[in-house]
């Protein structure tokens, strides 16, 4: 299972619990310009997905579970669909076929960062907490300002909506109905389009549903990975 993260995130926005559980090989990576890697940061989700496909060809990981966050969930989508990589499933937090971004958010990233990561922590949570707030803020804070403002252009450049059809595998769409930077509407969107897909909504939650509900989301990516392995053993 590869955990990728969203805008201006990193490997440390997953919480302890996603990497302990059993049978499961779980990592997370950094991408590009975030966390441990090296600048420079990307600019189209393409550029991203096909650094994460290197990513998974160095290490030569198969039977792959991508689970993206936000623009992470872009990435597993554009890697699916391009079918280089041994993708057996998708789990998407916080996903939409088209993620536009506010013309605000993009002159932000460059002219008033601080400002961002704030207003990024004041709307990704459901039912905030200083402490949550506080991991939200300190991600975006520690991404350089060029690589966020090259994030929210991928993002807001993203558009697979004529293309979902062809994702045909096995996907889990968890989205918090308290969504307000991907309102539930965009991944209700994104799971009638995919032929594959079931949703699973999650009341009282926001857009950072790993951290507001850790052992719930892991609960039901872990149930989801062990049905779909029981399935296709049966099927042999």
């Amino acid at each position: 299972m590869l955990l990728i993260h969203g805008a201006a995130g990193s490997h440390a926005i997953w919480p302890q619990t996603f990497f302990n559980i059993p049978d499961i090989r779980v990592m997370a990576l950094d991408l590009p310009g975030h966390g441990r890697s090296t600048p420079p940061g990307r600019r189209t989700i393409e550029q991203y997905a096909a650094a994460t496909e290197e990513f998974i060809a160095a290490l030569g990981l198969e039977n792959v579970t991508l689970v993206g966050h936000s623009m992470g969930s872009a990435i597993a989508l554009t890697i699916a669909l391009r079918g280089a990589a041994d993708v057996r499933n998708l789990a998407l937090l916080g996903a939409s076929a088209r993620m536009p971004v506010h013309e605000s958010v993009l002159r932000n990233a460059i002219n008033a960062p601080d400002e961002l990561a704030a207003f990024v922590a004041a709307n990704g949570l459901g039912q905030a907490t200083a402490e949550l707030q506080g991991i939200i803020q300190r991600e975006a804070q520690a991404t350089d300002a060029t690589t966020v403002f090259g994030d929210f252009l991928a993002c807001n450049r993203f558009d697979l909506r004529p293309r979902l059809s062809a994702i045909d595998i096995p996907t889990l769409v968890i989205a918090g109905a308290l969504d307000r930077m991907t309102p539930l509407r965009f991944s209700e969107s994104l799971a009638a389009g995919l032929p594959q897909a079931q949703l699973i909504t999650l009341e009282g939650t926001g857009h950072f549903a790993m951290l507001e509900r850790p052992d719930d989301v892991k609960s039901l990516i872990a149930d989801f990975i062990n049905d779909k392995a029981s399935t296709e053993l049966k099927a042999r």
